[in-house]
């Protein structure tokens, strides 16, 4: 769930495998806003608080249970949630969060798990710095960890902590 920055009103919240639904009344009435994409397995939800016109949306389930839901990628709106653009990372699979520079809208952090089925480099915290267009990938643990989790240091923007989490999911393994 995350809230406008400048009207409470306007609230997202996005679901395990139910896409993303948008109130625009307290909450009174919530309608869905996401159908239209491949994936509804809904990581993360972020408003650039520099611009609320503009929506992260993180695909995949981060929660990686026993059926994962798997996703394909980072959805950008810029029109509040009534169109949306696929900016990449569909090989991480799960997006578990999403952070946006607080003074610079152009660089987005985002936390991967990968594809829980099996081992392999897609995982990791990647960082673009042109608002989305392309993604570098700035940390990387090992094959079967992901990052689950992130905080931004709040005087220092430039400083991301960041949670691993060692997660394989098939039908041989579990860890």
């Amino acid at each position: 769930v995350t809230i406008h920055p400048t009207n409470d009103a306007i609230m997202y919240a996005g679901f395990s495998t139910g896409g993303v639904w948008k109130t625009t009344d307290d909450g009174e009435t919530w309608n869905p806003i996401f159908d239209d994409q491949l994936f509804l397995a809904i990581g993360d939800i972020v408003i650039d608080k520099n611009n609320p016109d503009i929506v992260y949306v993180g695909t995949g389930d981060p929660n990686i249970s026993g059926y994962p839901h798997i996703g394909n990628g980072v959805y950008k709106s810029t029109d509040a949630g009534a169109t949306w653009t696929n900016l990449g990372l569909e090989a991480q699979r799960i997006v578990s969060k999403i952070i946006i520079h607080p003074t610079n809208s152009e660089i987005i952090y985002v936390a991967t798990m990968g594809l829980p089925f099996e081992e392999n480099t897609d995982r990791g915290l990647y960082k673009s710095t042109d608002g989305g267009t392309t993604w570098n990938q700035i940390l990387f643990i090992d094959t079967n960890a992901g990052i689950i989790d992130m905080v931004m240091q709040p005087d220092n923007p430039d400083i991301i902590y960041a949670a691993a989490w060692n997660r394989i999911r098939n039908n041989n393994e579990s860890t």
